[in-house]
């Protein structure tokens, strides 16, 4: 849709608004009820708290003589609705007293100014820039901004159009009407449009196009309804059946949403819809909730529609902010908060309000239910504030807390520059002495074989060292770790534990005689883990190094040794072609440039030229050198073009530079996704064999043959050259490539066998690969 035609519609909106507004200011919001009594007069039957009659003192049971100095049965709104609007005054009779009120000069004292002319202008401004900003400047999809273009005018318009529709307005009506049914329907329609971006349908398009032909339905009978002269019964009727349309309209958001969320609660999306429904649940449940359901059914509100439709502006935010940002909020940690200050303010609000009601009792239960709302809503409110405050003054709040949590920080520092583990004990200790003022600590270790408990660091002093002893005898491998144990004048809690042996920490007093509170319990639970961590990762450690010095002394290295030293010597290669590539080839390239600048700028003699011409052309092949040795340490595109591939560049370059003739052979059904592990030994080994071939077995031809079974790869070598000077592989572990070759295949689990031709000419090699089983071959026919 065209800028200039959503340009006419907001303009149009835009003329309605300030219609209505003039509405507004003119005629105050009156709030009568009026009935005819037995005798013909028209009674007041009921003042609506917020209005205008209310705070001029009208009151239940008041007669109405006349309406702006005319008889009540000229007024449109009493005969038509029953209700006293579009008024500036009124002459009523009260005990025989007769009473004459103008409206127009309190109209500005009253809180409609803040609710009827302020929120609504507000609202609407919100509305229009927001929507003026989504025309002029975000690209989205025009179906979708137009739905949502629609959906903020709508929404910008439905606070005017209220307060103009209060003040019984048939135009104002028709378009409450239209807001209210339209939003919530429009809201669907949008994320209706939204989610298919991310191949997501949330509801059928069918049946938001059975919504839409349902809702005009509505709205056309209403209009044919208030365009003739209707009873109060059935204008109350049409008001209620709005307001179920609306209601049912609401629902039917809240159950897709609420279905797609239960559908890709797991997924990706799962904050998406968690923000959506928490923006629809914010908006519309409050307002069919406190509102439009008690209003249904009881014929009243537990708060005003005002209050109500206040909540409704948390639906613009919500789309505006999905339409306009790449980063969504944590929505998991502001629900559960919210859930968790709505739990902690039940007690509270329910005890208030019945201690309330028993104290108070000529207030009506319907009073008694709104007070309590508000209370609830405003614990929920305090106990959220108070946690932000508690955040941004801890430090002066919770001094002792923070300082707890700071030595964490420190401790953990400590550990990730620490290696010796009698340094690491001792700080421990000196830290948990320090922080927690204690007379004395100890670091023991108990050892369940031979039964003795032994200090390691830490301070000597008499407590119930054979009472602990026996404690930790008895109930070895079934003390909790990290939680602290009490014996009479002592606490103590494990530290660490294996099958053998247990650490343990043991306290004395404080110097204060005080208790250990809970800050530091958790604190020291949190400081042992650390130390847990530290001791578990210093063994690793210690068994590495101590398995390491038992492979010096057998042949052959496992399996797992070998693929960390040829992970490490990948990552060297890689460090080193970067080095290669940013430093001494940039300045190569450099000194290149110049020199060529050089020679086409000034005019040299013969010889000269000459020898800068060679030393032009020798910078260059130092730079073609320098490329060729990066590429080797680091094969480019490897994980882009597969081992296929990578093979293919490698033996195009080899023949190049020098004669072999290779035959390369990729079965036909080798189209896998193998792990990049795989990929480059295999792309290692052959390397070392085409450097085999070319400067030690004198090789003119060269075969490989790739192919693989159901769990294994397997690659075929075959040569011309010299061959094995002996029978079997080990006459070749002088050569440090063959050697390699056979580490590298070794370290996969894959198995190689060396053999040479049945003539004694040329060198076979067979290797066999195994593939992971989560990982299986993926054959393509």
């Amino acid at each position: 849709m065209k800028k200039g035609i959503l340009s006419l519609i907001i303009l149009s909106i835009f003329v309605l608004c300030i219609f209505f507004l003039q509405i507004i200011i003119k005629y105050p919001y009156i709030g009568i009820t009026v009935d005819q009594n037995q005798m013909g007069q028209f009674e007041v039957t009921d003042v609506v708290a917020n209005g205008a009659g209310k705070q001029m003192g009208i009151k239940n049971g008041d007669i109405i003589l006349s309406i702006d100095d005319k008889n009540p049965t000229e007024h449109l709104s009493v005969t038509k609705y029953g209700l006293i609007e579009k008024v500036h005054s009124i002459k009523t009779v009260r005990n025989g007293i007769v009473f004459t009120i103008d409206f127009g000069s309190h109209f500005f004292y009253k809180e409609q100014f803040i609710f009827h002319i302020v929120l609504p202008i507000l609202f609407f401004c919100i509305s229009l820039i927001t929507s003026l900003f989504l025309i002029k400047t975000y690209e989205i999809n025009q179906k979708v901004k137009f739905i949502l273009i629609m959906l903020l005018q709508l929404q910008g318009m439905s606070y005017v159009v209220g307060a103009a529709s209060a003040r019984t307005e048939l135009v104002a009506q028709f378009f409450s009407i239209i807001c209210l049914l339209l939003l919530p329907l429009l809201l669907l329609h949008f994320f209706y449009l939204y989610f298919l971006k991310y191949d997501i349908q949330i509801v059928s398009i069918y049946f938001v196009k059975k919504l839409y032909l349902t809702t005009f339905s509505v709205l056309v009978i209403t209009l044919i309804f208030w365009s003739a002269t209707l009873s109060e019964t059935l204008y109350s009727f049409t008001r209620i059946f709005v307001l179920f349309m609306f209601v049912l309209n609401a629902c039917s958001c809240l159950y897709f949403f609420g279905r797609g969320f239960f559908r890709y609660w797991k997924s990706f999306y799962s904050s998406l819809f968690k923000i959506i429904n928490g923006g629809i649940f914010a908006s519309f449940l409050p307002f069919a909730v406190l509102y439009a359901i008690p209003t249904i059914i009881f014929k009243q509100g537990l708060i005003s529609g005002e209050v109500a439709f206040l909540f409704t502006y948390f639906l613009p935010l919500t789309f505006v902010y999905l339409v306009s940002s790449n980063r969504f909020l944590d929505i998991n940690f502001y629900i559960k908060r919210i859930y968790y200050y709505a739990i902690l303010s039940l007690a509270p609000s329910l005890l208030l309000v019945i201690v309330g009601s028993t104290l108070i009792h000529n207030i009506s239960v319907l009073k008694w239910v709104q007070i309590f709302v508000v209370v609830y809503l405003f614990f929920i409110l305090v106990f959220y504030i108070k946690e932000e405050l508690d955040y941004r003054f801890r430090s002066n709040l919770f001094s002792e807390k923070y300082n707890l949590q700071s030595s964490i920080y420190q401790f953990v520092a400590f550990l990730s520059r620490e290696k010796n583990k009698k340094v690491i004990e001792q700080y421990f200790v000196n830290e948990i002495k320090a922080i927690l003022s204690l007379k004395n600590i100890a670091l023991l270790e108990y050892d369940k074989e031979v039964d003795s408990l032994i200090l390691i660091n830490g301070d000597t002093w008499d407590y119930e060292r054979e009472l602990l002893h026996t404690h930790l005898s008895l109930f070895f491998g079934k003390n909790f770790f990290g939680e602290l144990q009490t014996l009479n004048t002592i606490s103590y809690l494990i530290v660490a534990e294996n099958k053998k042996k247990l650490t343990v920490l043991v306290l004395g007093r404080k110097k204060n005689f005080t208790a250990f509170n809970l800050d530091e319990k958790e604190w020291l639970k949190t400081i042992s883990y650390y130390m847990n961590v530290s001791y578990q990762n210093l063994q690793m450690i210690e068994d590495l190094i101590e398995e390491l010095e038992n492979i010096k002394t057998k042949d052959d290295a496992p399996s797992w040794v070998l693929k960390m030293l040829f992970n490490i010597e990948e990552k060297e290669r890689k460090r080193l072609s970067i080095d290669l590539h940013d430093s001494a080839l940039q300045d190569q390239l450099l000194l290149y440039r110049k020199l060529s600048g050089i020679l086409e700028k000034y005019n040299f003699d013969s010889i000269a030229k000459q020898e800068l011409d060679f030393i032009n052309e020798g910078l260059l092949d130092v730079i073609h050198e320098i490329r060729e040795t990066c590429n080797e340490l680091m094969p480019p595109f490897l994980k882009e073009t597969g081992i296929v591939g990578s093979l293919e560049n490698l033996f195009k370059k080899v023949q190049l530079r020098t004669n072999l003739v290779i035959d390369f052979v990729a079965d036909r059904n080798f189209v896998y996704s193998i792990s990049d592990e795989i990929t480059l030994a295999l792309y290692r080994v052959v390397q070392e064999l085409m450097n085999n071939a070319e400067k030690h077995s004198n090789a003119s031809k060269v075969s490989i043959y790739l192919t693989s079974e159901y769990d294994h790869i397997i690659l075929k070598y075959k040569d011309d050259g010299e061959g094995m000077a002996g029978e079997s592989a080990p006459a070749f572990n002088g050569r440090l490539g063959i050697y390699g070759i056979r580490e590298r295949v070794r370290s996969v689990n894959g198995n190689i066998e060396f053999s040479n031709l049945k003539d004694s000419s040329g060198l076979q090699i067979v290797i066999e690969i195994p593939l992971d089983k989560e990982n299986p071959i993926i054959i393509v026919g």
